[in-house]
């Protein structure tokens, strides 16, 4: 496990395009099924998980214009997480200050 990983979400604009960013991301296995339900599993799985001590998610506000629903049930699996995992640390912002999001032609 390592200590601190970002998540950019500023770029995402599909639910497929998420699912392959955080799979990449968290090292999940490529038997990884593109749901949150997967992702609770995986992130949950002390075998499998590779969920660093520290996440900061960016691009919230981008996230929640594309997509709403994925937004709002990703926040609330990752803010299950934390209720698990007390000894973690979940941060969100609404901007993209590294400006580390997948990048589109034409942006």
């Amino acid at each position: 496990m390592f200590d601190r990983l970002l998540l950019d979400m500023s770029g995402i604009l599909d639910e497929e395009t998420f699912h392959e960013y955080v799979s990449k991301k968290l090292n999940f296995p490529g038997h990884y099924s593109y749901n949150l339900d997967a992702f609770w599993d995986y992130i949950t799985d002390d075998e499998q998980s590779s969920m660093p001590r520290k996440i900061e998610v960016e691009g919230m506000a981008a996230l929640k214009i594309h997509l709403p629903v994925l937004h709002d049930s990703f926040v609330e699996c990752l803010q299950d997480y934390v209720k698990v995992y007390p000894n973690r640390d979940m941060v969100f912002r609404q901007d993209s200050p590294s400006g580390e999001g997948l990048e589109f032609e034409g942006d």
